[in-house]
Formats: C-alpha cells, structure tokens, sequence
C-alpha cells in the first residue's frame, strides 16, 4: 500500500538522520572535547555542555594578552573569590583543562612557559 511505503520511507530517512547526527557527536566526543583517557562514553547532552563551555573557554583565551595557562588560572581564582560567574567555569571542563592538547591550539612550551605560536 502506498501508506505503507510512504512510513518505510519516512523510517529509513529518519534512521539516517539519526546516524549522522550520532556520527557527529562521536566526532565532537572523539576529536574535539577534552576527555579523560579511558572514560565512559558522554551523553549527547553533556557532550554539547562541555562543548560549549570548552568553545567559551578558547574565545576566552584568544581575548586575553596573558599566557593561556595563566589567564586560566586567573580566572578560576577570581571566580572563586568573588562569585563571578565565568561561561566556561563547569566541573566538566575544569576537570579535564590537563587534558587538553594545548600544542595542537598552536601553544607551546618555552622554558617552562606556554606561549602561542606565531
């Protein structure tokens, strides 16, 4: 019936919608989100949480004159003193910042310091 062919059609185009939308969040878990070695799979929601508190994180960075490490570390610390609120300050972010590929954001190390690369 055409009804019939209609719903296959309707659930075939929705398996794949679906499939290219778990691709793409394997994608941000695997490549672009600072993870733990060895930790269970994110859910989509936090996935998407410590996306954009890792995206607030780099605009934060890239607005600052301070080496990153030290403006980071900054911010947490006057965040903690006087309450304010940093878009990127979540527990799942602040938890994984030493698990972050800094060389990979163009930041590496000279004499014990992290500079941006030219």
């Amino acid at each position: 019936s055409s009804h019939r062919q209609h719903r296959q059609a309707a659930n075939v185009r929705e398996r794949k919608r679906m499939m290219s939308i778990n691709m793409a969040f394997n994608e941000l878990r695997l490549y672009h989100v600072p993870t733990f070695p060895y930790e269970k799979r994110l859910s989509k929601i936090d996935t998407l949480r410590l996306a954009m508190a890792y995206i607030n994180l780099l605009k934060d960075v890239l607005n600052s004159e301070l080496d990153p490490l030290v403006h980071i570390e900054s911010k947490l610390r006057s965040a903690s003193s006087t309450n304010e609120k940093v878009a990127w300050n979540i527990s799942d972010l602040t938890a994984r910042l030493s698990w972050i590929k800094w060389d990979n954001l163009g930041i590496r190390y000279f004499n014990n310091h992290r500079q941006r690369q030219q």
